[in-house]
């Protein structure tokens, strides 16, 4: 078997309707599907049961967040590759499993591009400044499934679990890279590290601390991502606004308050990537 598909769902039944279709209807029937729910109770359990013939595997069970869906998915995957596809997340044609069959020269990651509303390209090489800067798209990417056991995800980071993999996938086991001219994915752009962009990037701020030496990181807060992070105090500011989820009229104040500062210090700018009303 070539290819694990693994989808993982939480009160999204619209968004696995959507997801289980795209992939049900593949030309290639060279994988197996497996569906990760994390105990829903909008129904979405009713639409795995509906498609059961068409699935693999599923279970619908609590679970300790994003992370630890993905993992329990990698853990009952067969495939020799896996790819992600998350409810919400559709491949973009009935032909993209064939394509990547086809196409692919055997390499640890493939991968194509992605469709959002326009196109992100996957890039053509991974340079140290691709994992630096950005990343890849893990719902574009086929990934040798023994490369995903040796490296698990970490299930104590909420948002860039997947940025830290690639990190240590290319970094730390040289893993080998290709890409395909191939649209492999509708991204789903309401996913929940879409919507919390900045503490995406504050979360992979300590993810490179902790596995790449000072010095090699030094480049990092001089980047044009880097200059989101501002001081550890304007930092530690925007975390405790999240952690505390003031009222509305407290936290327009103090985004005003934040957004006058910017204007006069750069170590602010992140306050334009603050959230337009608390979760």
């Amino acid at each position: 078997m070539k290819v694990s598909v693994i989808t993982i769902n939480y009160n999204n039944k619209e968004g696995l309707e959507k997801t289980i279709a795209s992939t049900i209807n593949q030309t290639s029937k060279d994988f197996e599907f497996i569906i990760i729910d994390g105990a829903s109770t909008d129904g979405s359990v009713e639409i795995i049961k509906s498609h059961t013939d068409k699935i693999d595997y599923w279970i619908s069970e609590p679970d300790k967040g994003i992370y630890n869906a993905m993992n329990k998915g990698i853990e009952r995957a067969h495939g020799e590759y896996c790819i992600f596809m998350n409810s919400g997340d559709c491949f973009y044609s009935e032909q993209v499993i064939e394509n990547f069959i086809c196409l692919s020269k055997g390499s640890d990651i493939v991968c194509g591009d992605t469709w959002l509303g326009e196109t992100k390209e996957a890039p053509n090489e991974i340079t140290f400044d691709t994992l630096y800067s950005s990343s890849i798209c893990h719902q574009c990417a086929f990934i040798r499934t023994s490369l995903m056991r040796k490296y698990m995800y970490d299930e104590s980071l909420k948002i860039v679990a997947d940025r830290k993999f690639f990190l240590q996938a290319f970094i730390f086991d040289n893993c080998t890279y290709e890409r395909i001219n191939v649209y492999v994915v509708h991204y789903d752009i309401t996913g929940f590290s879409a919507q919390n962009r900045t503490l995406s990037e504050l979360e992979y701020k300590h993810v490179l601390e902790e596995l790449i030496p000072q010095r090699i990181r030094l480049d990092y807060g001089r980047s044009k991502e880097g200059e989101l992070y501002g001081d550890t105090y304007y930092d530690k500011l925007f975390i405790e606004l999240r952690k505390r989820n003031y009222k509305r009229p407290t936290y327009t104040l103090v985004a005003c308050i934040l957004r006058c500062i910017a204007i006069f210090h750069k170590s602010a700018r992140f306050i334009k990537h603050f959230p337009n009303k608390t979760d």
